[in-house]
């Protein structure tokens, strides 16, 4: 008997030596106690961490709210938006003399029907002969807006949702008519008549205020919006040839069919 009882406990003992901890398991499916200092116990939820705000390190523009539309005249007195430059030489460097041959600034605002574009440009002569599709070769102003800035952040090449918008301030002189015509998207092309537009002359200087409808780029606007964007100016100096001799932007590097290579826009209050 007593050899018996020997086997016995030898197994237990054998038994308890394979299966370590077996006791300790029964005290693991209590409550788990966590330090005082520790924010954030599993399952108990936490800080959630802020998703980062992309953005394009190429330039960055701001349109402020206006409760009260610029009147479209040319007259810039009645805009409180800061004047920004847009004087990098995009292309036609060769045909820049100085800065009186061209030099460029502008002013953004906004409502909920309109953006609105004020541009200065410094010009010894303002010639715009050009017509319809052609008349970014001449005088005139570019407008670039991605609508759908962070959707397709990283594409290089055009697509439905990035705008080309040019405008002449007036055919023949600046009291000629005005035109404004959307190259992209392709599928929208064609001249606008619902983009209301006027100019100034004066001594070496063109005013062009511009108000475009957010129908334009599809858009329906809201503080804190974030485009994608670039302003530009042609400058033609050839009274008889149509030309984009010079090219001016807000932008360095801006190349067109590059969004990836435009800026940002934010609308704030």
């Amino acid at each position: 008997m007593k050899r018996y009882l020997k086997f016995f406990l030898g197994f237990v003992l054998i038994l308890g030596i394979l299966l370590p901890g077996s006791s300790v398991a029964q005290a693991a499916n209590g409550p788990e106690k966590f330090l005082a200092d520790d924010p954030t116990p599993e399952g108990q939820g936490g800080i959630p961490t802020p998703t980062p705000i992309r953005a394009r390190m190429n330039g960055t523009a701001k349109a402020y709210y206006t409760a009260i539309a610029p009147t479209i005249n040319g007259d810039w007195s009645d805009w409180s938006a800061p004047e920004v430059p847009a004087r990098f030489v995009v292309v036609g460097g060769q045909h820049r003399t100085n800065n009186a041959d061209i030099d460029a600034s502008y002013k953004l605002a906004w409502d909920e029907y309109y953006l609105y574009v004020a541009v200065k440009m410094r010009d010894d002569k303002y010639v715009q002969n050009a017509r319809v599709d052609q008349i970014y070769k001449g005088d005139s102003v570019e407008i670039l807006l991605d609508s759908l800035l962070f959707e397709d952040f990283d594409n290089t090449t055009l697509n439905n949702d990035d705008y080309q918008v040019v405008v002449s301030p007036g055919h023949g002189s600046p009291l000629g008519p005005k035109e404004s015509y959307v190259y992209y998207p392709a599928n929208q092309a064609g001249p606008r008549d619902d983009i209301d537009i006027a100019t100034i002359r004066g001594p070496g200087v063109t005013r062009v205020e511009i108000a475009i409808p957010w129908t334009t780029f599809n858009v329906e606007p809201v503080t804190g919006a974030r485009f994608g964007f670039a302003i530009g100016i042609s400058d033609n100096d050839d009274p008889v040839r149509d030309l984009q001799q010079t090219f001016l932007s807000n932008i360095r590097k801006r190349t067109l069919a590059n969004p990836g290579t435009w800026g940002d826009l934010t609308l704030l209050d």
